[in-house]
């Protein structure tokens, strides 16, 4: 996506509008914070929070120059007039289209100055058709009436206007009356011109009987028929449904000696496309071809465009095989044919303009091309026009599928996100968290702005709220920039509550927050949120807030709490308190008094607070000499009563160092990175770093490009650079370059060693690429080189292996790759690991053999490996398709598979005791559905279970979604006092509200009433707090028993 962290460039075309009165009025609220933080937006938010559009016009400056503008003053009327003229004509003949903003300031000009010319007339009419793709007809229409009612007091009109504006009506579908138009046109006579359009546009409204008096009128004044004329009757007669008479207007053409063209063969086609005649309209195309005549762009357009408005959408694909070879071979898409693809979006025809772009081959990018051009003024078009999310995900998806856009998600999530459609963006987002893009925080920037405006503070944390649901940790800027100054600080305790509510931490919070109110002087509210919030702070920040505070109010009691508090919460270990005196002594007011000074050591010498001797020494060396030599003393002496000899600072602060490439984030690397590289300086440190992180944060993308670079550049890789490019390998399946970098890693540092979760994976892309054995004998090969340490963190990755080798492998296979594992101490066998070995029995569906393999792995190691989903089996196995009747009759004959389920029940009680297996059964006929079994169960008092084990199992089946298995058991166990049904359908409401499914919790709703189930409160508390947050009516059945509970706590509380 084409957004910078510094610079989400919002609306290029309405930004000024966007962020007019960006400050809401918050008269209430008297805290000097916020009128200093709203300085900083004032200044900062437009440049900052912007998205920079990556197409499309705004205004005027992207045709007039900005030098143009500066010299308007200079310029008269008429030239000033002439080149904004230029710019439409520019811009028509360059993209076939104009902007409105562009159109209205010409119009606005010639208003202004009563005057042009002829050429210039005609062309602003002109400008009111098709060229305007993204208005409306009727939008259109109402600027055709300005441009007139402009023109009408400066101008004479002649038969050319009038033809222009029969060109607008005809664009428009602006139906007309032959005679009322002619009587306004007097006294201007009408031409041939003039006749050919008004029969057309009674052509295209299908009005045959306008069009016979038209032609009568013509004849009378021996005005001959041409081949115009003869077209657009036959599009005429396509419309007023009488095919039948298409064949007669051809004859009568014939008659005439005209002959037909490609533009006779358009209309027949249209005709066709109109009535919904598929294989007619291609018959008819092919017969075209035949007769040696070449379907240009725009014919084909106007063919498509009438397939879309009559909904013929399958058709388009077909018809668009007989653009041009030279249109079929390029893959950018021309001007016309794009705002051919404007046009369908805006008239509500998405689809119908995706299938122009797919009928262009795929486009090949170049590694310095941009991969989201193609197809993003589309996307642009479609977010611009309103179409539902689910539209737009279906284009994107198709031009990211297909290669042609990669990026054409983030291209419509940027354009939401410029045009101010919220509910949209925030669809977009979930879109791309799930397919694994990334969310940055700085995405959600114009989101906070835009709702501050809206809603105030509530809405600031609900964006807040919704970052931390899509796992999108807002960062110091966002919370300094674009959240605190939206917000009050009235009570800056209860805000930090509500931060908290919001699923902030208080580390995320409290530097900002102790920055705003430091920076306005509150000094004391900064050291009580420091004092009762347990969090990090981030003191290198502070530090000059901290002086600007101390220095504004004077208050140094609550200044030396904040550094006493610093000390215990400070990110890094550091002599915090001498670097904030190397601050205060850099400060201009030292240069004329002391006394702040001396004020402040004595404090920090009452409190036992002490420095270093590195800020001792610094203070001292910086000191004026403009102060008297007892002041010089005094402050001598006072430094030498607080300074610590043992205290050691690194001296970073002092040496105005850079910090260490170890302890820089990305945009620091990235920064040092061009830094060094400016200078020719050795990189190798920065570039591991890099690449380290990017593997550590799972951006494989960036770190295959470092990787890249290393190798292109010929950058000297250490070891750790190998084994981080050996690993990247790996994730991204690209087993023979794992294999290359591994030797390459062995032969320049044999006494290297991977570390264990390398080499599993290694061996699990083995695995995946059937090569069992290299994988078994690359575990062996690497144990000799190290001590294994295994234990709990590799368990997953060992699964992973063994899992791969059960999907691939042959039941040997498995066994050998586990016994391999655990003789090398990887792993140690449990539940877990010995799943796939009864799972290679079940993927080939080999219930005997699992059941063998699950019995044996009972004995040996006392564990039930897939005791669930083998049993589950076995029971849909029974009822031959989730069929309880068929489960019964099995069970009653006691069949071979009844006897299976027996045998793993059995299993079940050695391994884990006679307590266990009524709740294994239980689980097993809830997950297949057999309730009457189930509920024969429940009633049975010789079933003996634990209410807790069963509700623990409830549990499970909640977190893993599974809803009919919670379902089943709620409704088998209804009246049974042993189950409480109430914790069941509390769970299954606690799927929906993970899911924000309204509709599915008033659903369960709808169930529990109709099987006269009373909820819980918490179950009615939590559907009616579903329902409000999703802005969702609560039923007025809901509303009553809430209120009715509340009234109830209420007297119980008094």
């Amino acid at each position: 996506m084409m957004w910078t962290r510094q610079g989400i460039r919002i609306m290029n075309s309405n930004r000024a509008k966007f962020f007019k009165n960006i400050q809401t009025n918050r008269a209430n609220i008297g805290c000097p914070c916020r009128s200093h933080a709203q300085r900083r937006i004032s200044n900062a938010a437009i440049n900052k929070c912007s998205v920079n559009l990556s197409s499309g016009r705004g205004n005027i400056s992207q045709t007039v120059s900005t030098e143009f503008l500066k010299n308007t003053d200079r310029m008269s009327s008429e030239e000033l007039l002439e080149k904004l003229i230029a710019g439409l004509s520019t811009d028509i003949h360059q993209k076939n289209r104009v902007y409105k903003n562009d159109l209205m300031r010409v119009i606005n000009r010639v208003k202004e100055m009563n005057f042009s010319t002829k050429k210039q007339g005609l062309l602003l009419l002109r400008c009111c058709t098709e060229l305007l793709p993204d208005e409306t007809p009727s939008a259109r229409m109402a600027l055709v009436e300005l441009v007139w009612n402009t023109l009408k007091p400066h101008t004479k009109f002649q038969v050319d206007h009038y033809n222009e504006l029969l060109q607008a009506y005809i664009a428009n579908n602006r139906t007309i009356v032959v005679t009322t138009f002619i009587n306004k046109m007097l006294p201007v006579k009408p031409n041939i011109t003039t006749y050919e359009l008004i029969i057309r546009a009674l052509g295209e409204a299908g009005d045959l009987n306008q069009a016979t008096e038209v032609l009568s009128n013509m004849k009378a004044q021996n005005l001959p028929a041409t081949e115009n004329i003869f077209n657009s009757l036959i599009i005429g007669q396509g419309k007023a449904g009488n095919l039948q008479n298409i064949q007669e207007v051809l004859t009568m053409m014939k008659s005439v000696k005209l002959k037909q063209s490609i533009e006779t063969y358009t209309a027949v086609a249209r005709a066709l496309a109109w009535n919904k005649e598929d294989g007619p309209l291609l018959k008819e195309m092919d017969q075209t071809i035949k007769n040696g005549f070449q379907f240009e762009e725009r014919h084909i357009m106007e063919i498509v465009k009438t397939l879309a408005v009559v909904g013929s959408y399958k058709t388009i694909p077909q018809v668009l095989k007989y653009l041009p070879e030279g249109t079929l071979q390029t893959p950018s898409i021309s001007p016309y044919m794009q705002s051919v693809c404007t046009l369908l979006v805006f008239q509500n025809h998405p689809m119908a303009a995706l299938e122009i772009y797919k009928c262009l081959p795929l486009p090949s990018f170049g590694p310095k091309d941009d991969q989201g051009l193609h197809g993003r003024s589309l996307v642009r078009d479609c977010v611009k026009a309103a179409m539902p999310s689910s539209v737009i995900g279906l284009i994107t998806q198709e031009l990211m599928a297909s290669g042609r856009n990669p990026i054409a998600l983030h291209n419509a999530t940027e354009a939401a996100l410029q045009l101010g459609k919220i509910p949209l963006s925030l669809d977009l987002f979930t879109r791309m968290k799930q397919l694994g893009m990334p969310l940055r925080p700085h995405y959600f920037w114009p989101i906070l702005i835009t709702n501050s405006k809206s809603y105030g503070e509530k809405g600031i944390m609900s964006v807040l709220s919704t970052m931390i649901e899509m796992d999108v940790k807002p960062d110091y800027e966002t919370i300094m920039s674009y959240t605190l100054p939206f917000v009050s600080f009235t009570s800056p305790q209860n805000l930090m509550k509500k931060f908290l509510d919001a699923g902030l931490t208080v580390t995320t919070v409290l530097t900002p927050m102790m920055e705003s109110l430091l920076n306005t002087g509150q000094v004391r509210a900064a050291s009580e949120i420091c004092e009762l919030f347990n969090g990090k702070v981030d003191v290198e920040i502070i530090l000059k807030p901290l002086l600007r505070g101390y220095l504004t109010n004077g208050d140094v009691k609550s200044t030396v709490h904040i550094l006493e508090d610093v000390l215990k919460k400070g990110s890094e270990n550091k002599d915090w308190i001498g670097r904030f005196l190397c601050c205060f002594i850099n400060h201009k007011k030292v240069m004329e008094d002391l006394t702040d000074f001396f004020t402040l050591v004595q404090e920090l010498k009452n409190e036992n607070l002490k420095i270093s001797t590195s800020a001792s020494d610094y203070c001292v060396s910086r000191l004026p000499n403009t102060h008297s030599d007892a002041e010089i003393e005094r402050f001598r002496s006072g430094l030498a009563e607080i300074t610590d000899e043992t205290l050691v600072d690194d001296g970073e602060m002092f040496a105005h160092q850079p910090p260490h490439p170890k302890n820089m984030n990305e945009a620091s690397l990235k920064a040092h990175l061009s830094e060094l590289e400016a200078k020719n300086m050795n990189t190798r440190g920065v570039l591991r770093r890099l690449l380290q992180q990017y593997c550590k944060e799972g951006n494989l993308k960036a770190a295959k490009e470092v990787a890249e670079k290393c190798q292109k550049e010929g950058v000297f890789l250490s070891a750790g650079m190998k084994a981080s490019i050996f690993d990247l390998h790996v994730k991204l399946g690209e087993l023979e370059l794992a294999e290359l970098t591994l030797a390459d890693l062995n032969k320049t540092s044999p006494n290297f060693t991977l570390d264990e979760f390398k080499v599993i994976d290694f061996a699990t892309l083995m695995v995946y690429r059937k090569r069992i054995k290299q994988a078994t004998e690359l575990l062996n090969e690497q144990s000799k080189k190290r001590r294994i340490i295994g234990g709990r963190g590799i368990i997953m990755n060992c699964w992973r292996l063994l899992d791969a080798t059960a999907a691939n492998g042959s039941p040997e296979d498995v066994r050998k790759m586990l016994e391999t594992l655990t003789a090398l101490r990887y792993c140690k066998p449990n539940n877990v690991l010995l799943g796939p070995l009864v799972r290679v029995h079940l993927k080939n569906d080999n219930l005997e053999e699992a059941l063998n393999e699950f019995v044996r792995l009972a004995k040996q190691y006392s564990m039930t490996p897939l005791k669930h989903e083998l049993l589950c089996k076995i029971l849909e196995a029974m009822g031959d398709g989730r069929s309880e009747d068929n489960f019964i009759i099995h069970e009653r004959s006691n069949s071979r598979l009844n006897k299976m389920a027996q045998t793993i029940l059995n299993t079940d009680r050695k391994v884990h005791g006679a307590s266990d297996v009524q709740l294994t059964l239980i689980a097993a006929l809830a997950e297949v559905g057999y309730k009457k079994t189930i509920r024969k169960l429940f009633l049975d008092p010789k079933v003996n279970f634990h209410p807790e084990a069963l509700y623990r199992r409830c549990e499970r089946f909640a977190d893993e979604k599974k809803l009919k298995a919670l379902e089943c058991i709620a409704e088998c166990a209804r009246d049974v006092r042993r189950v409480n049904v109430d914790d069941i359908y509390e769970l299954m409401l606690d799927v929906h509200q993970r899911d924000d499914n309204c509709q599915e919790a008033l659903s369960l709703w709808t169930k529990m009433q109709e099987a006269d189930v009373t909820p819980s409160q918490k179950f009615v508390r939590n559907i009616c707090s579903l329902l409000k947050a999703n802005n969702r009516t609560v039923p007025s059945e809901l509303s009553l028993l809430l209120d009715k509970q509340d009234k109830v706590t209420s007297v119980l509380s008094t």
